[in-house]
């Protein structure tokens, strides 16, 4: 995919739908000079002073917990709001979290919010996204483009997102256990399990994550799928312990690198900046500083201790999360996997018939979405070697 992959995925990461492994970046070092208010706020701060600032609120925790920062911020220093900006889908109920949307723009006050209702536009194949397609080539992650009716509204200013929220507050695995341990309650067995198995030497690690390690990708090849395994393998066991050096471990990895770099194309061509206050690396590295090795807990402990001050505690605790699975496989999507050739992936890794069969699911896996863009970009490509 040489003129439509520009960001350089490999083959396997292309057939896979998933990225593993490490990026090139710097490894993050813990900053004990700031603490991550500081951080963020003074990040706010630059971003308001060159308006529109124009942050994708979802209602989820994250951008919740942006929106409420940067409106403080913008109050407190008589600085231009933020434009909280959300996409809804009226006839998609999995999607729908306007009572929570509703909540926290009551809470916060904000005055401008930008409603967008896209419809069908931002199917996987829908408009926006053979678009972007066409302008970028392959994007990570494949849905990338469904901020594109939101990045419009930032041109001239900067597009904010959460991203990078769930690594840095809610996958560290053992969150949970230190939180019951702060607060002298017995620790579920499942995360004590958990802290034996990361105590344990790296050959044992190896051997019981190559065992239970979920089989997604149903229509990967027998050797690519051990391939696959083998690298999603090597990032569980290298995983660590301490919080610190888990904060620096999340950061320097290849999905989040280009994560960063498709949405600074999808700003660019709007004339819009990229921000992800929760990917940054100041960010992260005085989150790791405030948190030490042992960290302060769950996601509900750390945000709650973060943020508490622009938010309420139910807002900071809510678990459920909507999901986009039926506005991302909609008819135009449903109708090239009828019709594929089965060209446009590559045969040594995938078995095309099991491709279209996960592609025709009522709710396809989200990893199948990178080889469905693989395969329509084959399909539409100008000319014999724009895409190999």
């Amino acid at each position: 995919f040489p003129a439509g992959n520009p960001a350089g995925l490999t083959e396997l990461e292309v057939a896979s739908g998933r990225i593993v492994g490490a990026g090139d970046g710097a490894l993050l070092r813990p900053d004990p000079t700031a603490h991550p208010t500081g951080v963020l706020r003074a990040q706010a701060r630059a971003l308001l002073a060159d308006p529109p600032c124009v942050i994708a609120f979802s209602g989820g925790r994250d951008s919740s917990a942006i929106l409420a920062e940067f409106m403080s911020v913008a109050r407190s220093e008589g600085l231009p709001e933020p434009i909280p900006a959300t996409a809804r889908w009226d006839d998609d109920e999995a999607s729908d979290e306007r009572d929570w949307q509703e909540h926290v723009i009551g809470i916060v006050g904000a005055k401008d919010w930008e409603i967008v209702k896209p419809g069908l536009d931002l199917d996987l194949l829908g408009p926006q996204a053979t678009g972007a397609m066409e302008r970028v080539g392959l994007m990570w992650p494949a849905p990338a483009y469904v901020n594109l009716p939101l990045i419009h509204l930032a041109a001239g200013g900067s597009f904010v997102s959460g991203e990078g929220g769930d690594e840095a507050f809610g996958l560290w695995e053992y969150g949970r256990l230190t939180t019951a341990l702060r607060s002298r309650h017995l620790p579920q067995r499942s995360d004590l399990r958990a802290l034996a198995l990361g105590c344990m030497p790296r050959p044992v690690r190896r051997l019981r994550w190559r065992k239970h390690l979920p089989a997604f990708e149903t229509w990967l090849r027998p050797e690519a799928r051990a391939a696959f395994t083998e690298a999603l393998v090597v990032e569980c066991v290298t995983e660590p312990l301490r919080w610190d050096r888990y904060q620096a471990f999340s950061r320097r990895n290849r999905a989040k690198d280009l994560t960063r770099r498709t949405f600074d194309e999808l700003c660019s061509g709007h004339g819009a900046r990229f921000a992800a206050p929760f990917l940054e690396q100041p960010y992260l590295a005085s989150l790791a500083a405030w948190g030490g090795a042992v960290g302060k807990g769950d996601r509900t402990t750390v945000m709650t201790a973060l943020f508490s001050d622009v938010l309420p505690g139910p807002v900071l605790a809510r678990t459920s999360k909507a999901t986009f699975g039926g506005v991302f496989w909609g008819p135009s999507s449903r109708r090239f996997a009828d019709e594929w050739d089965g060209s446009g992936v590559d045969d040594a890794l995938v078995d095309a018939e099991a491709l279209r069969r996960a592609w025709l699911e009522p709710l396809p896996v989200f990893a199948s979405a990178l080889p469905l863009h693989a395969a329509w970009l084959h399909a539409h490509k100008e000319g014999p070697d724009q895409h190999g």
